[in-house]
């Protein structure tokens, strides 16, 4: 067990959503077993496709989800591991390189350098780092090194993944999380932390792409070798879909997200021609309903669904790595439980897709949907990857595997050719 990992009893991972805000306490009892000691989850007022937009609604939310799952721990609350969700979170895969002191090895500190002066000379002024995740090393212009530390060479380069958004998204989440009195141990991009809940370790060697239909916006994060390889935020979810439901019949949000869930499909079939379903008036003060055909329904739906793929597929064609290995879908989201999604996905983005299943871990509440707490889930595996080894973003290739590094190589030839 590692020193960090002893000193380190309790994780507050707290999932910020356009629609939810999810908090899980766990207590890490050893290096085997971790145990959920408090959660909750409120809905989420003030956000908008993960962007912070009124503060005080925002403050308010987040607090009470903070409160309910602190009392319910009886362990407060100082700090948390958040998620980052934001329409402009995105890529961006960058070279560089640096001298070597004369007659010395690669030291961590070369290491350190070399990212910190891919940061300051490739990122555009005004956008955060996220992560930064180096894909090979390069010493001497030899490609396909993992770990450069302890090798003599006279320049060290890195290809290196950085996932950056624009500070001022971070800075509102930030002021929001100081009027609640809780500090940010760490930060992770939302795309990253939904596929870390639900892929395998076989999924992210061979090659998938997670899906992930939120409320607010959908997003896909591409992995490849091991690793995290690009990732993207098309703003569109299933809000939007629930809207346009409540303005095609006349109906109340919260009516349309009801009828969306219970009634609604990817697909129209001849059948739901003869089906129909119970729709309350908007503003009838009688509480009077309609009736309409499913087909009426399913016939809103199907165009902002097609459209929010027509718009994933624009983005995941100009990326390499997914055109050539990566057509492996794994779909996760609240709003992923539509019906007939799975399908829908297969046919306009071709390639093999499946439902994700949320990991499990022990005293996780059952009471909640299975989606509930699955962006806590793996910011929680993004935290004991941490733990294990500090380095595995600074250091580390994406795979630690031969056949990994091997196969890395390639797709990073093929990504920045």
């Amino acid at each position: 067990m590692s020193k960090a990992f002893k000193k380190k009893k309790y994780l507050n991972l707290l999932d910020i959503g356009s629609s939810k805000i999810a908090c899980l306490v766990v207590r890490l009892t050893d290096d085997k077993y971790v145990e959920v000691v408090g959660a909750s989850c409120v809905p989420a007022q003030g956000i908008q496709a993960g962007t912070i937009w009124d503060l005080g609604a925002a403050t308010t939310c987040i607090g009470e989800a903070l409160h309910q799952a602190e009392k319910q721990a009886d362990h407060p609350i100082e700090s948390v591991v958040v998620n980052i969700s934001s329409s402009e979170l995105h890529s961006l895969h960058l070279y560089h390189e640096t001298a070597i002191s004369a007659g010395k090895p690669v030291s961590g500190a070369d290491v350190k350098r070399l990212v910190d002066e891919i940061v300051a000379t490739h990122v555009p002024a005004g956008e955060e780092v996220l992560h930064a995740f180096p894909l090979g090393y390069v010493l001497d212009k030899e490609q396909g090194h993992t770990d450069p530390r302890g090798i003599y060479a006279n320049t060290l380069g890195a290809h290196v993944h950085v996932v950056a958004m624009p500070q001022t998204q971070t800075m509102n989440l930030l002021t929001v999380l100081d009027r609640c009195h809780v500090s940010v141990s760490m930060k992770v991009a939302t795309p990253y932390a939904s596929a870390l809940a639900v892929l395998s370790e076989e999924e992210k060697d061979i090659g998938a792409t997670v899906l992930d239909f939120g409320a607010g916006t959908t997003s896909y994060a591409v992995f490849v070798g091991g690793g995290l390889m690009q990732l993207g935020v098309v703003q569109m979810g299933g809000n939007q879909m629930t809207r346009d439901i409540a303005q095609g019949l006349n109906t109340d949000l919260k009516n349309a997200e009801r009828l969306k869930v219970l009634n609604g499909a990817a697909f129209l079939s001849p059948r739901d021609e003869l089906e129909s379903v119970i729709v309350p008036i908007l503003g009838d003060e009688e509480g009077a309903n309609m009736q309409v055909r499913r087909s009426d329904l399913i016939s809103v739906i199907v165009p902002r669904l097609e459209e929010t793929l027509e718009k994933l597929q624009i983005d995941l064609d100009q990326n390499p790595t997914f055109s050539t290995v990566a057509k492996r879908f794994v779909l996760t989201g609240c709003a992923s439980g539509l019906a007939g999604l799975k399908e829908k996905v297969a046919s306009l983005l071709g390639g093999i897709t499946r439902l994700g299943k949320t990991k499990q871990i022990k005293n996780l509440p059952t009471a909640f949907d299975s989606c509930t707490f699955n962006v806590c889930i793996g910011l929680l595996a993004y935290v004991l990857m941490r733990l294990q080894d500090k380095n595995f973003e600074n250091f580390q290739s994406a795979g630690t595997k031969q056949s990994r590094i091997r196969k890395g190589i390639e797709w990073i030839k093929q990504i920045l050719s």
